[in-house]
């Protein structure tokens, strides 16, 4: 899965927690980088940390506007 510190696209979706799928429009996206190896697309782990930090936390009592 990991090779000098990337994670495959199957890595990268265990990682989020989420479908294979949603990682490949997250990277057509362009919402999450990713590097090209060969045919397959790699993603650095920092780089799904800073997607993670991103994402809006739930904060119970707030409301949405």
């Amino acid at each position: 899965m990991t090779d000098r510190g990337l994670l495959n696209r199957e890595g990268a979706a265990e990682y989020l927690s989420t479908s294979a799928y949603r990682v490949d429009g997250l990277r057509r996206a362009g919402t999450i980088p990713a590097v090209q190896d060969g045919r397959e697309w790699k993603f650095r782990p920092a780089d799904l940390d800073a997607y993670i930090d991103s994402l809006p936390a739930f904060e119970p009592g707030r409301r949405s506007a």
